[in-house]
C-alpha cells in the first residue's frame, strides 16, 4: 500500500491518476478521501479508469473514518483483483494516524496480513508554499476545519512520510524552487525528493518502494533530529548543522536552551506576535506557573498548539525550542526569548496562565 498525503490541490488526485494509467505492471485499486459530502476526486478518477476506486466521503481517514478504511480496504480485498493498493487521503489528514490504522489496526480490527504498508508519499504545492507561511495571507474559504490551520497539517504531512513530492514546479523560479526545497528539507531530512510538474514521477518512486519504517518516519522531523544533536546541557551555544545549501537560500535552524523559566505571560504575547519568519518552532518548555510540568510547545506558521505533555520528574527542567525559519534573525529571536524569562515577581498560578492554547 502507498499513502498519499498532502494539502488541498497540491496534485495529490493527479498523482493517483498517473499512476491509474502507469501502475508499471501493478494491478492497482485506490481509496479516496475527502470531507464533502460527494466525492470530487473519486469521481474524476472514477472518469478515467475502470480500476477499483473506493469512495469515502464525509469524514476523515485519520480519525473519525479509521474504522471504515479498514472495512472498505477489506471489503475491496474481497470483491477485486488488485496487488497494489493506492490510498489518496483528504488535505487535511495527518498521516501518522492513517499510518498507524494501516499497520496495527484499530480497536474494532485490523488489515489482513496480506497488506503491507510500503510507502508514504506527500505532495507540496511549491507555488503555494510560501503563502502558508505569510501572515497577511487569509484562511481560503473552502478550507474545511477553521480550528485546524492548514500550516500545521501541512508541517505533519511534510515531517511524517518517506517521499516527498515538490509539485508545480513550472510555477516557480528556480531560485525560489530552491529555497521552497531547503526550507522542507529543515522539515525533513529523510525522505526522497522529487520535483515535479502536474505530479508526474516514475511509478516505481512511490509504488514498491520498500521504504515505510514507521520509527525511522517518526525519528525523522528535522526538530527531533536537533533536539537530539545538540541537548547537551549547556545554556548559551547555539548549534548548527553543515546546510550550506539551506542557508544560501535564507533557511536556517537553531536550538534556544535555557535552564531558567519563561513568564508564562509574556512567553504567551511572544507566541502571538508572530511575523512570518519562523516556518517551524517546536520543543519542552518551563513556566514559572507549573515548575514541574513540561509544557509542549508545537508552532507551525501562524498556529500555534502549547500545553501541559507531563512532569519533569528527575529531570533537570529546561527549555529546549527548535527554531527553523526563512530569514531568521537568531540573535533579534533569541533575545526576544530571551525577555520572556522570568523575573523575581511572583508568578501566576497553573489556573490563571494562559496554558493550554491552540
Amino acid at each position: 500500500m502507498t499513502v498519499i498525503s498532502g494539502p488541498l490541490g497540491a496534485g495529490k488526485t493527479t498523482l493517483v491518476n498517473n499512476l491509474l494509467n502507469d501502475p508499471g505492471e501493478r494491478q492497482v485499486a485506490v481509496v479516496v478521501n475527502d470531507m464533502g459530502e460527494v466525492n470530487v476526486d473519486a469521481e474524476l478518477l472514477a472518469e478515467e479508469t475502470d480500476e477499483g476506486v473506493v469512495d469515502l466521503s464525509n469524514g476523515c481517514i485519520c480519525c473519525r473514518l479509521q474504522d471504515d478504511l479498514v472495512t472498505e480496504v477489506t471489503r475491496l480485498a474481497e470483491s477485486r483483483t488488485f496487488d497494489y493498493l493506492v490510498v489518496e487521503a483528504s488535505g487535511i489528514s495527518e498521516p501518522i494516524p492513517i499510518a498507524r490504522t494501516l499497520t496495527v489496526g484499530t480497536d474494532e480490527g485490523s488489515l489482513p496480513d496480506r497488506f503491507r504498508l510500503d510507502t508514504t508519499v506527500s505532495v507540496i504545492d511549491a507555488f503555494g508554499f510560501w503563502k502558508a507561511f505569510d501572515p497577511g495571507e487569509s484562511l481560503p474559504e473552502a478550507a474545511p476545519d477553521p480550528q485546524r490551520p492548514l500550516t500545521e497539517v501541512m508541517v505533519d504531512q511534510i515531517e511524517f512520510c518517506d517521499v516527498l513530492l515538490v509539485n508545480k514546479c513550472d510555477m516557480v523560479p528556480d531560485e525560489e524552487l530552491d529555497a521552497v526545497e531547503a526550507a522542507v528539507r529543515e522539515l525533513q531530512p529523510r525522505a526522497r525528493l522529487h520535483r515535479t510538474t502536474y505530479s508526474e514521477v516514475d511509478p516505481g518512486a512511490v509504488l514498491g518502494t520498500g521504504l515505510f519504517d514507521f520509527d525511522a518516519a517518526r525519528r525523522s522531523q528535522g526538530w527531533k533530529r536537533a533536539l537530539a544533536g545538540t541537548d547537551d546541557g549547556s545554556e548559551s551555544d547555539h548549534d548548527h548543522g553543515d546546510q550550506p545549501a539551506a542557508a544560501a537560500h535564507g533557511i536556517g535552524s537553531f536550538v534556544y536552551r535555557r535552564e531558567r523559566p519563561f513568564d508564562p505571560e509574556l512567553f504567551d504575547e511572544w507566541l502571538d506576535a508572530w511575523d512570518g519568519d519562523i516556518v517551524r518552532l517546536k520543543g519542552f518548555v518551563w513556566v514559572t506557573s507549573r515548575p514541574e510540568t513540561v509544557l509542549g510547545v508545537s508552532q507551525a506558521g501562524p498556529a500555534v498548539r502549547a500545553g501541559p505533555i507531563g512532569e519533569w520528574g528527575e529531570d533537570d527542567p529546561a527549555t529546549r525550542l527548535v527554531v527553523i525559519g526563512r530569514d531568521l534573525d537568531e540573535d533579534a529571536v533569541t533575545a526576544e526569548l530571551d525577555a520572556c524569562l522570568g523575573g523575581d515577581s511572583d508568578p501566576p498560578s497553573a489556573e490563571d496562565d494562559p496554558f493550554p492554547r491552540e
